[in-house]
Parts: structure tokens; sequence; C-alpha cells
């Protein structure tokens, strides 16, 4: 009787090519723009940026020099102390360090354009970035650094809000152009030479080097794994979908007017989610494994997979016994809408949210998919299955969860209309 229940899902669902279409060729569609897409962000490499700066000077830099010149004479500072000082700010040109800085990245080129032009720059989108040097900028670096005076300079920035990645590039060399120059004040106010200060911090910290270079996952695996996992949510929405379209065409009533158990029903229900899942999800990583290479270990590959099938079962056999005691389609189509979307942003499905928040990455680990992901990842890393065993036996309560709500929903023999 169960395999008869199951033989007419099953028929069901061929003579449905759109849910075909969405249960089997859309997660492929999915995981080939996803994984081809974000290759580069997934696989760590970096994205090229060109960023074209214009500077703007109000003032030479000489002229500023010179006017530090005779604020230095008029300071009460011994003779031998003022030559060291003056030797120093003219050693220390700002703004040709910056430019220098620039001219040494290859993606960046910075122009100084006339201060009369800086209205008809700022109209154009030629620039990423235009950087403003107000009057007495030099000065105020000079005081700061060399006099040791409470002087803050500053410099202002015009961003192209058309070219916003490129201008988060800009800021950040000229964050760190500034702490360079935060480090070379607090050296020079020590006593201390800057360039044997950085050689120091650098022995001192060493280098970084990776503890493993095994298991790497690129996009195609990891894109792989998360569209399999959020997609096969839809078999139960589908079985649902199917099993209140029984109801409302007298489907039901018949099977339990031909004196089968409405229970036999409920585990054909049950089975038939748990198999078509199960075949989905092979059909999935079957084209991932034939187009994109990734490979598995079999056994694991097989107990996480049959798993996560009866999880989706669970999950039908609940909305199906939901539609049927509420007699509205309403349950199933928030499950396919809403919290199908939420599950697949917990467990991780559209990007490792989890990598940032060990509170995301336990809370989608109590979501059958999030569950399932974390095991097929941690399998796909040349773990054996036993590093999986949480998830799995999460997956397995999971499902009998599910089915002991549905057994106390399900309506009872004369409640079904």
């Amino acid at each position: 009787m169960v395999w008869e229940i199951i033989k007419k899902q099953l028929v069901v669902f061929v003579r449905n090519p759109q849910q075909l279409f969405l249960l089997l060729i859309l997660p492929v569609i999915l995981i080939v723009i996803l994984s081809v897409s974000l290759s580069s962000f997934m696989n760590g490499e970096t994205i090229a940026i060109d960023a074209k700066v214009a500077i703007v000077q109000h003032e030479n830099e000489k002229e500023q020099l010179e006017e530090f010149k005779q604020l230095l004479e008029n300071t009460p500072i011994e003779e031998n102390d003022k030559q060291e000082i003056l030797h120093a700010a003219e050693q220390f040109t700002v703004i040709p360090l910056l430019k220098e800085l620039f001219d040494s990245i290859d993606s960046m080129e910075m122009v100084e354009i006339p201060i009369a032009e800086k209205e008809e720059v700022l109209k154009t989108d030629e620039y990423t970035v235009v950087i403003e040097v107000p009057e007495n900028f030099l000065l105020d670096v000079y005081q700061t650094m060399l006099l040791g005076e409470n002087v803050t300079p500053k410099l202002k920035l015009y961003e192209n809000e058309g070219k916003q990645l490129a201008s988060v590039a800009v800021k950040s060399v000229l964050d760190h152009f500034q702490e360079q120059l935060t480090l070379t004040t607090l050296a020079m106010k020590n006593g201390v030479d800057p360039m044997i200060l950085q050689e120091q911090l650098r022995e001192e910290i060493g280098s970084v080097e990776a503890v493993s270079q095994s298991g790497k996952i690129g996009s195609k695996e990891y894109y792989t794994i998360g569209m399999a996992v959020m997609n096969t949510l839809f078999i139960a929405s589908a079985v649902g979908s199917f099993a209140f379209m029984e109801k409302k065409l007298q489907v039901f009533n018949r099977i339990i007017l031909a004196n089968m158990s409405r229970w036999s029903y409920f585990i054909g229900i049950f089975f038939s989610a748990v198999i078509f899942s199960f075949i989905q999800l092979l059909v999935i990583y079957g084209f991932s494994w034939i187009v994109f290479g990734v490979k598995w270990s079999v056994l694991p590959f097989i107990v996480v997979t049959l798993c996560l099938a009866f999880a989706v079962g669970g999950v039908a056999v609940l909305l199906v016994a939901i539609s049927y005691r509420s007699d509205s389609e309403v349950a199933v189509n928030i499950f396919a809408s809403i919290i199908v979307a939420i599950l697949s942003l917990l467990g991780g499905s559209f990007f490792p949210i989890g990598d940032h928040s060990d509170l995301i990455q336990t809370i989608g680990n109590f979501t059958p998919n999030g569950a399932a992901m974390t095991s097929y990842l941690t399998i796909l890393r040349e773990g054996n299955l036993f590093d999986s065993v949480n998830q799995l036996i999460y997956l397995i309560s999971f499902s009998i969860l599910m089915i002991l709500i549905a057994i106390m929903s399900f309506p009872k023999r004369g409640q079904v209309s």
C-alpha cells in the first residue's frame, strides 16, 4: 500500500514539468552562475581595481617650508636643535611621499591638477577621488611632527559616488599612509630612527603562515552544497502542495474509502519526500561531479544525503498534516516563500555568514540545511564521518521531531472534509 502511494506521487511529479524544472534544473543553473561570478571572492583572489586620483594643492611646499623656517627662528630652541629640525623638515616632504606611494601601486595613478581647475574636475567622472591639500597643511604637519604642537593637519576628500569600490581602496591607501606618519611622529618624538623602529616591528611580529593547506573549498564546491541543501527543502513544499491538491480533489477520501489506512498514506508521503529528495541531491551532485569535478567519499556522502533526505521527509509530512488540519495551503506557501529563504541565509547557502559570527554559526547548525552543509563541507575537506556525528544526530532527531508533531497534527478519521 505504501509503495502505491509512492508511485502515485512519482507520477504526479513527472506530470508537472514546471516543478521538475524548478527542483532539478534551477539548482544547476544557480550553481553555475554563483560559482563562476563569485569564484574570485570565494577562492581568496584579489579584485583588480583601477583608480585615478587627482590632487589639488593650495600652496607650494617650498613656500610652506620657508614659513616653517621663519617660525622655527622665533622658537626658543637651541641652535643645534633648530638645525636638526630644519634638516628633518627638508627631508620629510609629505605630498611627494604620498605621490610615490600611489605610483608604486600598479592599479592606481595620481595626477596633480591646478587649483583653478578643481571645480571643473569635480563635475567630471574622470577621477575616483580628488584630494584637496588645504592651506598651511604642510606647515601643520611640521609643527605636529617636529615641534610637538597640538595641531591636526587634514586633507579633504571628494569621492566619486559611481566608483565606490575604488574609492574605498584609495581611502585604505590613505589610512595606511596616515598610520606610517603616526608611527614616524612617535619615533621622532622619542628620538628613535623610524626606519629602525619599523624593522624591529617586522622582526618581532614575524610572518604569517597557513597551518594547513589541505581541503580548500572553492566556489564550485561551496555553491554546489549551498544550492543543493537549499533547493531540497522545496521538495517538502512540493509534496505538501500535491497532497493538499489531492485532498481538494477528493483523492484522499477515495483512498480512505478503499480501506487504506490514513497512516499508510501518511507513511507513503514521508517516504515519497525522502526518496525524491535523495534523487534530487544525487542529480545535483552528479552534475557537479561531471562538470566541475566535485568528488566525494562515497560512504560519508551517502550517509549525510540520507540523513538530510529524512529531515526533508519530516518537514513534508508536517506541512501535509498542518494543511489538512487547517484545510488551507497557507502553511505550505509560507514555508516555500519565506521560511526556506531564512533557513538558507542562516545555513550559509548564499554566503559563509557563520565565518563572521560564532552565534550565527551555531544557529545555522540548528537548521536542517545548515547542519547538512556543515557535514558536507567537513567530508569534502577530507574529514571522516565521525567529524560530523553531531550534525547527523541532529538531522535524524529533527526528522523524528517533525514526524511526531505531524502525527499529533494529522486529523483523525472523520475530521477530514
